[in-house]
Order: C-alpha cells, then structure tokens, then sequence
C-alpha cells in the first residue's frame, strides 16, 4: 500500500488539528464568544437605530460599520492567544516526538496547523457575522450585502496574518510561557503602534520629534494592521473602519496594493522563516 501524499498529510493533520480544539472545547469556547459579542454589538447597534429613528435623525445604523470595529482588535487577540501555544504545547508534552515518528515532517505540522487554527478561528468570527445579520435586520439597522461581503474578506485576511505570525511563534518558542508572552508582545506591538513609535523615539536621541521622519512613516506602513487599514481604505464600504489613521494622499507605500503586498508578506515570511528553524531545532 503506498504512502499518503503530501497534500493528504497535510489535511489528514489538519483535521487532527481541528478535531483537536473541538475535543478540548476551544472551538466551543470561540464561537460562544464571537457568538456573544455579534448578537452584543447588533443589538447595541439596534438600540441606536431605535434612538435615532424615535427623535427623526435621518441618518440610519449600519451593522459593519458596528461590528468590524471590534473583531478587528478581537480577531488579532484571539488568534496570537489561542494559537501561540499550540506546537510548543506539543512539543513539551512529546506529543510532537509521536506525530513526527508518523507520515507527518516539520513542514507538515507548521502548515497543518496554520490550515486548523485558521479554521477554527475563521468561523467563529464568521458566526459573529451570522448571528449579528438577523438581529440587526430585526432591530432596523442596516445591512447592506455588497458591505457584508466585503467586511467578511477583511476579516478572512486578518484572520489568516494573525493567525500565521502565531503559528510561527509557537513553531519558534521552547515553552508555552515564552510563546504566550511573545503573543502578547506581539499583540501590543501591531495594535498600539509600538511597532514604529519605539524604533523612532530610540533612533531620534530617546524624544518624539516633532515630526515623523520619512523612514518613520514607512516603517509604521509596515505595521501588519497599519497596512490592513491602508488596504481597507480601497474598499468604499470599509473606508472608514480601519484602526489606523490612514493618510487623504498616501505615499507609494500606503497604496492598497502595497498593503496588501504587506500583508501577504507577513502571512509567508514568518511561517517560512519559524520553520527552517524548527526544521533544525532539537525536539
């Protein structure tokens, strides 16, 4: 009998991954959260909408608008906490020493268990959308399909960048306590803006100049999230969610599609670079 390809390991190790989460509750617990906070937001959105529509404000409530706020910074959150432990938790556990004994090599469980916790955590958010949508429509806020549609591909990307630059603190970390603090670093680092102010206040005599030099601004473009707004700002329905300011005349490195040229950057560069060290690492 022949071996299983490399494509049926990778899935075969992927479902393991899922099925995994759902046998410790994780999936339970994530969808009960994003279940929780997108009934939450379109419920609070409605009682605006009542508001408005009960003193004749014209303007109406529109659920993205309401919702991707929010799943932007929980989204990240969620991926970086719940993922960084996952291959290290293994590897301290042995667990990893029997998965390899197997059909299954380094590169098999860095992308297997990309392709599971993507999963996992992507419809989960989804669920947010989904259970968000009727509540919303029974409450008079606005849904607008083509606004749907985009704000799920939003999602979807984010989805994939946080959960890759996890992977790849898990697939690089000795200990769970080491991958939950680079986690949280990380995550503080992209959301806050630390990720440029800290470079510019160092290299510019430890003050904040008055200001940004060019360099600056270009590494603060390079921002996984920074460059998640600039793109957003190409979508007219999400124009004006994104949690970075972005700027009325970008640069040639704030364009859409340099953005997105970022992202995809972050989403190959670190899986790529986490596994050739793990792929020498002694287990």
């Amino acid at each position: 009998m022949s071996q299983p390809g490399f494509t049926e390991r990778l899935l075969l190790f992927a479902r393991e991954d899922i099925q995994d989460s759902v046998r410790e509750r994780q999936a339970h617990l994530l969808i009960a959260i994003f279940a929780l906070v997108g009934g939450g937001l379109a419920y609070a959105g409605g009682q605006t909408a009542q508001r408005r529509a009960s003193r004749d404000i014209g303007h109406s409530v529109e659920l993205m608008p309401q919702l991707l706020g929010p799943l932007m910074f929980l989204v990240p959150l969620v991926a970086l906490g719940v993922v960084a432990p996952a291959i290290v938790e293994k590897r301290s556990t042995g667990a990893l020493t029997v998965l390899l004994s197997l059909p299954f090599s380094r590169w098999v469980v860095v992308l297997g268990t990309l392709i599971g916790r993507l999963v996992v955590i992507t419809t989960a958010a989804l669920v947010a959308i989904a259970i968000a949508i009727p509540i919303a429509a029974l409450f008079g806020v606005s849904v607008d399909p083509t606004q749907v549609a985009a704000g799920i591909f939003a999602i979807v990307l984010l989805t994939v960048t946080f959960t890759a630059i996890s992977v790849s603190i898990s697939a690089i970390s000795r200990t769970s306590t080491r991958a939950s603090f680079a986690a949280i670093f990380a995550y503080v680092l992209f959301i806050l803006q630390l990720w440029s102010m800290i470079p510019i206040y160092v290299l510019s005599g430890f003050q904040m100049p008055e200001t940004t030099p060019t360099w600056g601004e270009v590494l603060s473009a390079l921002n996984p999230m920074a460059a998640f707004s600039n793109l957003l700002a190409a979508i007219p329905e999400l124009a004006d969610i994104g949690i970075h300011a972005t700027a009325e005349n970008p640069a040639i490195y704030e364009q859409p599609a340099v953005a997105l040229l970022i992202l995809l950057a972050w989403i190959v560069l670190p899986i790529g670079a986490s596994y050739l060290r793990f792929r020498t690492t002694d287990l």
